[in-house]
């Protein structure tokens, strides 16, 4: 399946785009070539998506998850590192608006 210039142009004009002529056609050659990439995609029989499926936990093995301590133990020493005035047990802020 490949472009034609008229369904790139509908697809820029969805997106809000004005291509130029030199655009469309630069626009079409790089759709085209993602188009050919996903139809050889498309051809990879599943049993073969499968192995690599597998494959891809022995090569990049997840972390383990690891609980770790805080620096800061508590909200108050969370605070006493603000700049900023402290009213309520909170950071005091100036206006939004």
């Amino acid at each position: 399946m490949s472009l034609t210039q008229e369904q790139v142009k509908h697809i820029a004009n969805l997106s809000r785009l004005q291509l130029n002529s030199d655009e469309v056609a630069s626009f079409q050659k790089n759709l085209n070539s993602i188009v050919e990439y996903v139809d050889i995609l498309e051809k990879v029989p599943e049993d073969e998506l499968r192995s690599v499926d597998n494959n891809i936990l022995d090569i990049l093995p997840l972390r383990k998850d690891e609980i770790k301590p805080w620096i800061i133990s508590s909200r108050e020493d969370l605070l006493k590192c603000s700049s900023k005035k402290i009213i309520n047990h909170s950071i005091a802020i100036g206006n939004i608006m």
